[in-house]
């Protein structure tokens, strides 16, 4: 019995352990295909959550790419570009419309070559080819046009209204109504000056933009009359005869302002701004003002004509004239007429003039002294003519008769003067001047005149040379005095 117990329960271990590893088996692969199960799930959950993730950025992608797309394209005119706000004013040449569109860090700037430029590259009367998003007035792209050409440097430029044309070189240019830029201002054509420095734009045969890069201003010249009748240049500019009230039209800039007259020129700096008028005086580049002089006149009798110069003269007052030689006439009816010159080379002169009646026959009397001179002055001297080498002449001498000088009146102020109707004084060096005697004029030397007897300052007189005085003693001996002092000196 024994023995069967423990057969039996061999028998009951032989079977179960299959059981069990069989359970153990099933179980295993059931937890790996639960697991695997659940992880295909949860993968099918996730990838049923991202497809809608995905689509809506491709959603993003697509309306973003439609914000930044343009739909609209056209060549254009810069008519100007505000920084501050980030906009810039155009003229759509294909609409023939004004268009004001917005512009960011983001859109592209090219020049003609296709390069990146900044935005301060762009200048108003530019040329460009622009693309933008109308419904946002936001321009994404910008580049100067391939189809437009650029004169620069353009002058004598000449216009033909009527035609609709413009003459620049030997081409002729068409225009409609054309953008002229004058620095920030907008122009017209009539406003253009043909000394004006332009900048021109177009394409094929039409003008769009002109742009002024030199202006004009005026020159308005004064203080002219020593150069009336002259030239005057200014530059290269301009050549033209001076005449009075002269405004001419000059391109801006720095210039030489040459005048000429004749014997005489002169040449300043100028600078014409544009839009500005200059005055320039040329007072100054002429000759020297004349020097005047004032002339006091004493003639008897009253009531005579004085004439200077063939001009009849008011003689009450002090007459001014330029220095220099004038024609002087003075006649009264029933008296002598006196014809002569008057040298003006002194500051003031005083003239005394007598006309003797025609039954008379006496002469003019001529009495002339410069009002400034008297004696005992630094040039005065003391001569004693008893210490000259003299030589006796008859009285007839012909210098006696020398129609160059005048007896004349013995000046009133002299205290009984002893003259000596039998003699002559001879004056015969210094040559060519003026003699006064006490102040009164008594010729031009070589002369004579009666001789006075005395103590006396003889003066000399002659432009362009020192004015010299002498006392002289005239001895009462009953002969000729001659007289023969240095030549005077010139002035320095």
């Amino acid at each position: 019995m024994a023995v069967n117990t423990n057969e039996q329960k061999n028998k009951s271990r032989i079977h179960t352990r299959p059981i069990l590893s069989l359970l153990i088996g099933l179980t295993f692969f059931t937890t790996i295909l639960g697991f695997a199960l659940f992880e295909a799930g949860k993968s099918g959950r996730s990838s049923s959550r991202r497809a809608p993730s995905n689509q809506a950025q491709q959603e993003d992608n697509n309306k973003s790419l439609g914000v930044n797309t343009p739909d609209k394209g056209t060549v254009a005119i810069v008519l100007d570009i505000d920084k501050s706000t980030g906009i810039i004013h155009l003229f759509d040449i294909n609409a023939n419309e004004e268009i004001r569109l917005n512009y960011t860090g983001g859109t592209s700037l090219l020049d003609k070559y296709d390069q990146n430029i900044s935005v301060d590259r762009i200048e108003k009367g530019l040329i460009v080819d622009i693309s933008y998003q109308s419904t946002r007035d936001k321009m994404t792209s910008l580049r100067f046009s391939k189809k437009a050409w650029e004169y620069i440097g353009v002058n004598n430029m000449i216009t033909y209204p009527d035609e609709k044309t413009i003459k620049i070189a030997k081409s002729n240019y068409t225009y409609s109504e054309p953008f002229v830029f004058d620095g920030d201002s907008l122009i017209t054509l009539e406003d253009l000056a043909i000394q004006d420095e332009l900048t021109v734009r177009g394409i094929d045969e039409t003008i769009w933009s002109l742009i002024v890069t030199k202006g004009h201003g005026t020159v308005r010249i004064k203080d002219y009359e020593a150069f009336l009748g002259g030239s005057i240049t200014v530059g290269y500019e301009a050549v033209s005869q001076v005449t009075e009230n002269m405004v001419f039209t000059i391109r801006e800039g720095n210039y030489n302002l040459t005048v000429e007259n004749g014997e005489y020129s002169g040449t300043k700096n100028i600078t014409v701004n544009r839009d500005e008028e200059t005055v320039v005086s040329v007072g100054d580049l002429g000759p020297e003002p004349a020097k005047h002089g004032k002339i006091t006149f004493e003639i008897t009798p009253l009531g005579a004509d004085l004439f200077i110069d063939k001009e009849l003269t008011t003689y009450a007052s002090p007459v001014e004239l330029e220095y220099g030689e004038h024609s002087i006439e003075v006649s009264l009816g029933g008296y002598s007429t006196y014809r002569g010159n008057l040298v003006v080379d002194y500051a003031t002169k005083k003239i005394q003039i007598v006309l003797p009646e025609l039954e008379s026959r006496d002469d003019v009397s001529i009495i002339e002294w410069e009002e400034t001179v008297g004696v005992g002055d630094d040039d005065t001297g003391h001569i004693d003519y008893n210490d000259w080498d003299s030589e006796h002449h008859d009285n007839n001498d012909d210098n006696h008769d020398n129609p160059e000088f005048i007896d004349s009146l013995i000046d009133e102020n002299d205290d009984d003067p002893i003259i000596d109707n039998d003699s002559l004084i001879y004056i015969q060096n210094p040559l060519g001047a003026s003699v006064y005697l006490n102040g009164e004029f008594k010729g031009v030397s070589p002369g004579s005149f009666k001789k006075v007897i005395g103590s006396h300052v003889v003066t000399f007189i002659k432009k362009g040379y020192r004015t010299k005085s002498y006392t002289i003693d005239i001895a009462d001996d009953g002969l000729d005095t001659y007289i023969s002092l240095p030549e005077l000196e010139p002035e320095r």
